[in-house]
Order: C-alpha cells, then sequence, then structure tokens
C-alpha cells in the first residue's frame, strides 16, 4: 500500500512540474538555422506568429500578391487562426504562410517538456504530408544587438 502511495505522490508531483499553458507559448524563438527571430502572441483571439529580425533583410517577393512583393519580411504576421486544446496543450487547425515560396500551409503548434523548443507542423490536407519545423526560445542575452533596441525584446 506504501509503494501504491509514494508512486501516487510521485506521478503527481511530475504532473504538475511539466503542466503547461497557453502562455508558454508568448515569447521571441529562433528559426531552425538561427537565421531569424520569431515573435508568439497569445491573446484572447488565439495565437499568432510575427517575424522580428532576419540576418539577411528580404522582401516578400514570393507573395502571390503582387503589390506585396516589395514589403519587408520583418513584422508579418505568418502564424493565425489556431484553436488551441487545453488538455494537450498544442495549437491546431491554424494557417502558417512560408515566405520561401508564397504559400499558405494549414499548420499545428507544440512545446516540448521543457518549454524550450517549439515545433511546428505545416501540411496540406492532414499532417502525414508536411513538414516540421523547430524553433528553439531565444535566451535575452543572446538576443542580437539590432533587436535588443526594440520593444520587442523588453
Amino acid at each position: 500500500m506504501r509503494i501504491i502511495v509514494v508512486f501516487l505522490c510521485q506521478f503527481l508531483w511530475l504532473s504538475s512540474a511539466t503542466a503547461q499553458t497557453k502562455q508558454d507559448f508568448n515569447g521571441l524563438w529562433w528559426t531552425e538555422d538561427r537565421s531569424g527571430i520569431i515573435e508568439l502572441i497569445v491573446s484572447e483571439q488565439g495565437i499568432e506568429g510575427i517575424t522580428r529580425w532576419g540576418e539577411k533583410p528580404d522582401t516578400d517577393r514570393h507573395n502571390p500578391d503582387p503589390q506585396l512583393r516589395s514589403r519587408s519580411l520583418k513584422d508579418i504576421t505568418f502564424l493565425w487562426g489556431f484553436s488551441y486544446d487545453a488538455k494537450n496543450n498544442r495549437w491546431f487547425d491554424g494557417q502558417v504562410y512560408d515566405p520561401k515560396n508564397g504559400k499558405t500551409y494549414s499548420a499545428k503548434l507544440e512545446l516540448d517538456a521543457s518549454g524550450n523548443t517549439l515545433e511546428m507542423r505545416g501540411y496540406i490536407g492532414i499532417s502525414l504530408f508536411g513538414r516540421t519545423a523547430t524553433f528553439t526560445r531565444v535566451q535575452a542575452q543572446k538576443l542580437p544587438a539590432d533587436l535588443k533596441t526594440t520593444s520587442v525584446a523588453n
């Protein structure tokens, strides 16, 4: 009986130690190749992702709308429309815009247990047919100098 009680206490402690909320998605994230930083913002309306910094300034040259092809990629919203699954602490049924090809895909977002790694799965139709991008949380001391001076980093 004592073993069951000890096991149950450990299980409850571990469960609470890794419990996450949708607010844990907030923050700045490095792209996979660390050439850019995105910001995830959780609000009452959902979650959105905004590009905040890029190693090389670039334009949205592949956008299907010719009038948007000259806009900067900085500060554009590229993730939107997600629903939150509190039981599994993930966002699903959203959209992701890929500026590398100008296409928009279905997407879902999930955090690892540490809360420092984010996986975004972009797909067409079902998630089986897609690609996963991994983002790493930006530590304050590792912010690029030109991003430290903006209000985003504060």
